[in-house]
């Protein structure tokens, strides 16, 4: 999201209606509000009503609303006012709403504009700096847009005391709305019988006299009983529904991909135990905690997913993990009262969004590995959404891994998205801490990491870049972060997500590296863009002392099948003596495992 980028609230849709105008959920037209706003009342109108990112219920969890700005300064509740700075808040929202009656008493968007002003609370009447912002508004409680009585109560509690002079409570509905602005052109006393003529019903002709109407009417009753009971002659087909062109391109390239996953696995149904181990991480993606890079960020592609029971780990991350390599890149963007994301890709440069840090005076960076330092912006991408990148320059920094660049993968790599959403950030006691000015909580910053796959590829000959639609979950405050293939080598930058009113799908963006290298080129830092795609082996994992190691990984081929069966005299062990040392276990195929700290090696390349 490129409007609000500064979150200021969120709340769950539990005990809330959401108002509707003309079949749809007007929380829903934020960018039909703007847009509406803009042009007929100006940018104060517009900066009134916070955006919402509505995130829809998955059976868990409940559905919620989080809310977001452009405005900058402190975040109060008009309630946590004193007398005098609300009394000024008041007169700036009815000031805006004065300049809106006009708009609010248009019959083709006044009942729009007039349902967004219902409130769900008090509370959702905020001062940012000294500018008001509603939050919280097309929503009700639960049960009130069917009750007038209560409806009205809750407005002179709400909205009730800001709304200039000659405006009624704010409508739930066209008809509401109809009720509360009766059009202000009465007829006059020359046309007023003609318009009372016009508005009475025609009089009904009358009907055929019939000597016996009872017989009529039960020849009519026979009749449509008849109908009744005839498959489909009381069926009448909807209305055919028009599917934007956009969201079906979505559900065509979801639907492909899908396809695609079934063709993959269908295959492996063939395989072999062993083989199907092998290919395993081909066909499922692993988790990032069970990825080991090599040591050498400059070597071949290449990463072991262990394959097997999990292992409880140690509390810090393996040096050699996925992991690891992302907490040590990746840093959160501090611009202003704003954030961001951002990954190192030399020891001294940054990369970011543009709309993280436009406008922003001052700009830092905060991470485990660096603290909080100041960063210098050297150079911004060109206007539009396909060249949204910023190159920041801090001190250099010893103790962080730059990332690498690749090309984006084929569809269906496994990817995992980095960054800071101001979403989990709000619930973060560190970065409360941080906000509170302990820099010393710079050093327990992780980045929040979600896994998922390359969906679609989408190619912009023009801009010279690729768009990647992608099923890692991001949110506001992950832009700007990076999108790593399994070799810890930045594919995209995350970048902006889409969302359809029609369907419960966001799509998910991130600017492919092949932009960003060519941005980079231009600024003057080196950015080789890596063409070979990620290696990911398997390899069986460590067994816990005690327990048997898991069977390596083995190529399938002619007697494969075999080699997988016990041999018909092979019989279990006695088990040893109390005291008695166990005998060596049969011999089996070397297993490569991936090195431990203080060991020499790494994965083979091929």
């Amino acid at each position: 999201m490129t409007e609000g980028s500064r979150f200021v609230g969120s709340r769950t849709l539990t005990d809330l209606d959401l108002v509707r105008i003309d079949d749809g959920l007007v929380i829903e037209g934020y960018e039909r509000l703007v847009r509406l706003l803009r042009q007929r009342g100006g940018a104060a109108a517009a900066r009134l009503f916070a955006e919402p990112v509505l995130s829809h219920s998955n059976g868990s969890a409940a559905a919620r609303v989080d809310w977001y700005t452009s405005l900058d300064g402190p975040v109060r509740s008009l309630a946590d006012l004193d007398p005098g700075e609300a009394s000024e808040l008041r007169d700036r929202v009815r000031a805006i709403l004065s300049d809106l009656a006009p708009l609010l008493r248009d019959p083709v968007e006044g009942p729009f504009l007039g349902a967004c002003l219902n409130l769900a609370g008090p509370r959702a009447v905020l001062a940012i700096g000294d500018q008001p912002l509603l939050i919280d508004w097309g929503l009700l409680p639960a049960g009130l847009v069917a009750d007038e009585a209560s409806r009205l109560r809750h407005h002179a509690n709400t909205l009730g005391g800001l709304l200039p002079p000659g405006l009624p409570m704010p409508p739930v509905g066209r008809a509401d709305w109809s009720s509360r602005f009766p059009s202000d052109e009465a007829p006059s006393s020359e046309t007023a019988p003609a318009a009372r003529a016009a508005l009475r019903p025609p009089r009904a002709r009358p009907l055929l006299a019939w000597s016996s109407p009872a017989p009529v009417a039960v020849a009519c009753a026979a009749v449509l009983l008849g109908l009744s009971f005839l498959p489909g002659a009381l069926t009448f087909p909807s209305a055919p529904r028009t599917v934007p062109s956009e969201a079906r391109a979505l559900q065509a390239a979801w639907l492909d991909n899908l396809q695609r996953r079934r063709d993959v696995l269908a295959s492996a149904a063939a395989f072999a135990c062993p083989r199907l181990r092998a290919e395993l991480p081909s066909l499922v993606p692993q988790s990032p905690a069970g990825v080991r890079l090599p040591p050498d960020a400059m070597s071949r592609p290449q990463a072991r997913a262990a394959i097997g029971p999990a292992i409880q780990g140690p509390a810090t991350p393996d040096p050699a993990s996925l992991v690891a390599r992302l907490e040590q890149g990746s840093v959160l963007v501090l611009a202003g009262s704003s954030t961001g994301s951002g990954f190192f890709v030399s020891d001294e440069f940054v990369v970011t969004n543009r709309h993280v840090i436009e406008n922003a005076e001052i700009v830092r960076i905060a991470g485990r590995h660096v603290g909080i330092i100041p960063a210098t912006l050297v150079r911004t991408g060109g206007e539009g959404h396909l060249t949204d990148f910023a190159l920041l320059r801090v001190p250099r920094q010893a103790d962080v891994r730059p990332l690498a660049l690749a090309v984006p993968g084929r569809p269906l790599t496994p990817v995992v998205a980095a960054g800071f959403p101001g979403l989990h950030l709000g619930t973060d006691p560190t970065f409360a801490r941080l906000g509170e000015g302990d820099a010393s909580a710079s050093r327990d910053l992780e980045p929040v990491l979600q896994t998922g796959v390359v969906n679609h590829l989408q190619r912009y000959d023009d801009a010279a870049v690729t768009l990647i639609l992608h099923s890692a979950e991001i949110a506001p405050g992950n832009s700007g972060g990076p999108l790593v293939d399994y070799c810890a080598r930045v594919v995209g930058v995350n970048s902006f997500g889409r969302s359809d009113g029609r369907m419960p799908v966001t799509a998910r963006y991130a600017l492919g590296a092949d932009g960003l290298s060519a941005f980079l080129e231009a600024s003057g830092v080196a950015a080789p863009l890596d063409a070979e795609p990620c290696d990911l082996q398997a390899t069986a994992r460590e067994a816990p002392p005690g327990e048997p190691a898991s069977a390596a990984p083995r190529e399938s081929g002619p007697g494969a099948g075999a080699a997988a069966e016990p041999a018909p005299d092979a019989a279990p062990r006695p088990a040893p003596r109390e005291g008695a040392v166990a005998p060596p276990p049969r011999p089996t195929a070397p297993v490569p495992s991936r090195p431990r700290p203080g060991r020499e090696g790494g994965p083979q390349a091929r």
